[in-house]
């Protein structure tokens, strides 16, 4: 483990190295002079990479800037607070003392320094310190690629669940509801205006001779039909509670909450306008040169006689 020693004193330089020496430390660095030890630390160079030192003794008296500041400095520094310092003094004061504390010294040894083997417990107190801070950095780096990991893993869970909700839920090919969510939507809505005694209204959309128009143009081309049809649909339900789901092959099932029967056979113009601009060709029928769509109506009220199923057989009609 690499220690810094800053310190002016030639005999105090080197009996910190036998001190340390006895103690097993070797990888020992000097500096004589505060500018010399900034030099070493790279103390105002963000960028480079901290230097190898795992601890820094320095004498707190020294000429220029003192052991305090420098002790400041190195707290200051995202580089360097890490490492631990140790500040070597003649003068053991209550003042000099909390001062060196509150600059960031973990510890102190007095001067003289002849026969201080009490030095070599502080080391490695102050050496055990930063290894545990490291360690800290890494369990809390670890936990936080754990969170960033587990955070990732719930969001594509969430975007797994949304799919299969989604799969279970829309038709593929058209994108609109499917049968069976709309039927699970109408309970809940057929419920709702049992409550409430509003109407409801049922439209069953169905296009005109559409098993001719893939005989003549092909099942890609029905396919693109039946989305354009659905997409033109959807776009003319304005209001949040309006549903429109594909009920199967060529027919779509439109739900409307609190409207009459003048209210749906609105509805249903709009959407046969929407459909005829459109303009998608059929040759294959009577009807017109393009895609048509006829369309049952069935409108009721709820009450505790009648059955929701009633509603659908009639929009069937």
């Amino acid at each position: 483990m690499g220690i810094l020693i800053i310190d002016h004193s030639a005999s105090d330089r080197e009996q910190l190295k036998f001190l340390l020496n006895l103690g097993g430390f070797f990888d020992l660095t000097f500096a004589t002079t505060m500018a010399e030890a900034f030099q070493i630390l790279k103390i105002d160079d963000l960028e480079s990479e901290p230097p190898q030192a795992d601890l820094i003794l320095v004498d707190i008296f020294m000429e220029g800037i003192n052991g305090i500041e420098v002790c400041r400095k190195i707290k200051l520094s995202p580089r360097l607070k890490d490492i631990p310092v140790i500040v070597v003094t003649k003068e053991i004061s209550m003042e000099n003392m909390l001062t060196a504390f509150e600059a960031g010294a973990v510890d102190y040894i007095s001067k003289p320094l002849e026969n201080k083997i009490e030095l070599l417990p502080r080391v490695h107190s102050a050496l055990k310190l930063k290894h545990e801070m490291e360690m800290r950095k890494v369990r809390e780096k670890e936990i936080l690629n754990m969170a960033i990991l587990l955070e990732e893993s719930n969001r594509k869970l969430q975007q797994a669940n949304e799919m299969l909700k989604s799969l279970a839920t829309i038709d593929e090919l058209t994108g609109v509801a499917n049968r069976r969510y709309f039927n699970v939507h109408f309970q809940k809505e057929w419920k709702r205006t049992l409550r409430s005694r509003s109407p409801i209204s049922l439209l069953m959309v169905d296009i005109d001779s559409f098993k001719a128009f893939n005989d003549i143009y092909g099942h890609q081309a029905g396919d693109e039909c039946l989305r354009k049809i659905a997409e033109a649909l959807k776009y003319v339900l304005k209001r949040p509670g309006d549903f429109i789901a594909r009920y199967g092959g060529e027919e779509f099932i439109v739900l409307l909450t609190d409207t009459d029967r003048n209210g749906a056979v609105e509805v249903v113009k709009l959407m046969q306008h929407a459909v005829f601009k459109l303009a998608i060709p059929h040759q294959g029928t009577q009807v017109s040169d393009r895609v048509t769509f006829s369309a049952g109506i069935g409108t009721l009220v709820p009450n505790q006689d009648l059955d929701s199923a009633g509603l659908i057989t009639a929009a069937d009609k």
